[in-house]
């Protein structure tokens, strides 16, 4: 197949359901999500923080995930996750992403509004789409009435949505980042108002520890791509830290990366799935 846009992407999910967006931080993991989505012959997306983009030299690992994605044997999109800056995403645009975030929510709507604006009218220019998001997620640091707090107004979605002409939006309904250290309240009736106010595919940001059945209600309601990112790394650094306490020893550096990169494969498998189909037989 071939590097495609996220607007592409989600085009290709016309019924309902949703695409799976993976945290990548190196070859490895890159390698993994791409074998996964290429064991279920579906589209991914590989996506990468902008707290790992921004380190020094890792500008490489996102070229190298622009590499893989052009020669993966299906539609793969890179993303560059939660800038909060119009200069990494003009810096991932010029690294080859095709798609990037720009997450202004943590400022005034009009100023979100005018940020979000501003990358969105330089990207469209070159063929990358644009998310963004209203109203802010909590942290793993954050309680129940923290997330709460944050929730998105859907009139603010559906304002902001035809003020930016974002390519998606991510909505806060009582998701956090991380792993969440009790069951999520999540605020439906945001997803259901919103998606009827707009036509842009809404996103679910801090996927993991979410039940299945919660993940099946957020797409029933709309949500057209699930960002994983700590799950990701729970494959990967779990299945290395065994094969490594298996023979301390022997420090393998060539087969404990090729296991960690399998485990990831089938995180993304399962979940590529569920988010396209299997997420119906968990409606109640």
């Amino acid at each position: 197949m071939a590097l495609v846009s996220l607007k592409e992407i989600l085009s290709l999910q016309k019924e309902k359901g949703a695409v799976g967006a993976f945290s990548t931080y190196d070859l490895f993991s890159a390698q993994g999500i791409i074998a996964g989505a290429e064991k279920v012959n579906m589209p991914v997306i590989l996506m990468i923080g902008s707290a790992v983009l921004s380190k020094p030299g890792n500008e490489e690992i996102g070229a190298l995930m622009v590499k893989l994605a052009k020669e993966a044997k299906v539609p793969a999109a890179v993303f560059l996750d939660h800038s909060k800056t119009f200069e990494l995403c003009m810096k991932a645009i010029q690294i080859g992403f095709s798609a990037v975030m720009i997450d202004g929510s943590y400022l005034p709507f009009e100023e979100n509004v005018a940020l979000t604006k501003k990358v969105v009218e330089a990207a469209h220019a070159v063929g990358v789409s644009v998310e963004a998001e209203i109203g802010a997620l909590a942290g793993i640091e954050d309680g129940e009435a923290v997330a709460d707090a944050k929730v998105t107004n859907p009139k603010d979605a559906a304002e902001f949505a035809k003020l930016t002409n974002v390519d998606a939006l991510a909505l806060s309904i009582g998701n956090a980042h991380g792993l969440y250290k009790g069951v999520p309240h999540l605020h439906y009736e945001v997803l259901e108002e919103t998606a009827k106010l707009i036509d842009t595919p809404l996103v679910l940001h801090g996927g993991t520890g979410l039940s299945k059945e919660q993940f099946a209600k957020c797409i029933d309601l709309g949500v057209k791509k699930v960002n994983i990112g700590t799950e990701i790394k729970r494959s990967f650094m779990d299945t290395f830290t065994a094969v490594h306490m298996e023979n301390k020893e022997a420090y393998d550096f060539i087969g404990a990366p090729q296991k960690a990169k399998a485990a990831v494969a089938k995180t993304v498998e399962e979940n590529l799935t569920f988010f396209a189909q299997d997420w119906k037989n968990n409606l109640k």
